[in-house]
C-alpha cells in the first residue's frame, strides 16, 4: 500500500472485504500470517455502521470524539458542515434517516490529522447526491497527501476514485494493482468486466447461448 493514494478493497457479499479491514484496524487476529504495518502508524476509521446514542445530538455526539482527539471545537462545525449536517446538529440521532446516520459516521472519520483514512462500505444508506460528494471528499483527502483505504460493493464507484485495487470474491484475491494496469492485463474495459469474468459469469452465460 503505498501513501497518498486511494486504494479499493472491491468484491461482492462475502468476499471478505470487511473481514480484512477488521484485520487491518486490529479488531481481528488473523488465524495465520502477519500484517505489517508502518511503525507508529496513525489511522482513522469509518466502520460500516455505527450505533450511535440515540438521545444525544449530532453535535454532541462529534463535539464529544473532538474532545477525546483534543481538536478545538471549530473542527466539530468543519466536518458537520462538509457532511451537510451543520443545520441538524441540535437534532438528536433517532431522529436521523439512515443517510444521515451514514454522513454523521463520515464525519466522525473526518476528524484528525491522522495519515490513514480507512472507510469500511462508506457508500452504504448514501443516495446518490452524496455517494457524488463521498468522491469528492476522498479526493479532497488525497489533495491532502492523505492514505486511503476503502471497501465497497460498487465497482463503478472503485473504478471512479481508486488508484489501486484489490479485487476480491469469496474470500481470494482475484486481481492486485495499479487500476489501469489491472484492466490493461486484463483486456477488460471496466472493473466490472473484469469482475464478472473472473468469476465466470460471462464465460459461463456465453456458454449458455451456444
Amino acid at each position: 500500500m503505498h501513501s497518498g493514494r486511494i486504494i479499493a478493497l472491491a468484491g461482492g457479499n462475502g468476499a471478505g472485504k470487511s473481514t480484512l479491514i477488521r484485520l487491518l484496524i486490529g479488531e481481528e487476529v488473523p488465524d495465520s500470517g502477519e500484517l505489517i504495518w508502518a511503525e507508529n502508524l496513525s489511522m482513522r476509521y469509518m466502520p460500516d455502521d455505527v450505533n450511535f446514542p440515540p438521545t444525544l445530538t449530532a453535535y454532541e455526539i462529534v463535539h464529544l470524539l473532538s474532545q477525546l482527539k483534543k481538536l478545538p471545537r471549530s473542527r466539530v462545525e468543519e466536518v458537520l458542515k462538509r457532511v451537510g449536517l451543520w443545520e441538524h446538529r441540535k437534532q438528536y440521532v433517532r431522529q436521523f434517516s439512515k443517510g444521515m446516520r451514514q454522513r454523521l459516521n463520515l464525519a466522525q472519520s473526518l476528524l484528525g490529522d491522522e495519515q490513514l483514512l480507512i472507510l469500511d462500505e462508506p457508500t452504504n444508506g448514501l443516495d446518490l447526491l452524496w455517494i457524488a460528494e463521498l468522491k469528492k471528499i476522498l479526493q479532497e483527502q488525497k489533495d491532502l497527501g492523505k492514505t486511503i483505504l476503502f471497501s465497497t460493493h460498487l465497482l463503478s464507484f472503485a473504478e471512479e476514485l481508486a488508484d489501486d485495487v484489490l479485487l476480491l470474491h469469496d474470500g481470494k484475491i482475484l486481481m492486485n494493482g495499479p487500476l489501469q494496469d489491472v484492466l490493461q492485463q486484463s483486456s477488460a474495459t471496466h472493473l466490472e468486466e473484469l469482475f464478472m469474468r473472473e468469476i465466470g459469469l460471462i464465460r459461463n452465460n456465453a456458454a449458455k447461448q451456444d
